[in-house]
Parts: structure tokens; sequence; C-alpha cells
């Protein structure tokens, strides 16, 4: 069973988070997370999936500015991929979004996962670009 929580840059499963996201979201890139993209965390949000064993087995962070939440780093181990676990971190983020009375949520979506995010509401705001050596899109959704 996994289990859906909020952390802090402070929590023992920030680390955790972090190697995830470097394991599936930088290397493959042959890049690293780097000082620059860990910037301004401790102001943002981090939803972790979690095993039984205590494994942070997903992760999305959300950031505030005015009246829209971006959506951010989402990653899923590769033996947790389509199994739900990516679907449920976004609701989390966007129910954390409207908790905070925030009703447009964006992310920029590599263009492998545009398909993912348009299953769950997202329209395109962008044409493709460059973020992080790949192709990206900007995407939006409106939250009731």
């Amino acid at each position: 069973m996994i289990r859906y929580s909020t952390i802090t840059t402070k929590d023992p499963a920030y680390a955790r988070e972090k190697e995830l996201r470097d394991r599936i979201l930088r290397r493959p890139l042959g890049l690293t997370l780097s000082g620059k993209d860990l910037q301004g965390e401790d102001e943002q949000i981090h939803i972790v999936a979690m095993d039984e064993q205590g494994s942070v087995v997903g992760c999305v962070l959300v950031a505030f500015a005015e009246e829209r939440a971006k959506i951010r780093q989402i990653a899923v181990d590769e033996g947790h991929q389509g199994r739900g676990v990516g679907t449920q971190l976004i609701k989390t983020a966007e129910q954390a979004a409207l908790d905070r009375n925030v009703r447009t949520l964006m992310l920029h979506a590599r263009v492998t996962a545009r398909e993912f995010f348009e299953k769950l509401g997202y329209k395109a705001a962008s044409g493709v670009f460059t973020e992080v050596t790949i192709p990206h899109v900007a995407m939006e959704k409106r939250c009731n």
C-alpha cells in the first residue's frame, strides 16, 4: 500500500525525495540536481508517496506565486509507474493548491508526458520549448 504525505525539507524523507528526483529526472539526461534546482524549496510543498518499507517511490513539488501554483519535479520510481501513483500525486498537489484558495495550476511537462497531463485536465498553454535539455510544453488547469 502506498501512503501519500506532505513533508518539509527538514524531514528525513527529503533526502530520499531528492535522490528519486535525481535518479528519475536528471541522471537519464546526463545531469544532476543542482543547488539552483533546490533553491526556494523550503517554501514549496513536497508531497511524497511511500511504500510499506518507507521508501520514497514518488514525489511532486508545488510552488506558489500570487494566485497560481506551479507543479514541478514530479517523479515516480520505475517499478511503480503505471500504477496510479503519478495520478494520485497530481490530485494531492491540486488539493493542496485548492486548500490555499489557488485555482490556477500550471506546469512544464516533458513532451513525452503531455498525454498523461491532458488526461488529468491540463491544456497546453505554449508551444514546445527546451528545458533541462529536452522538449517541454507549458500546461495549465483551472480547478474549482
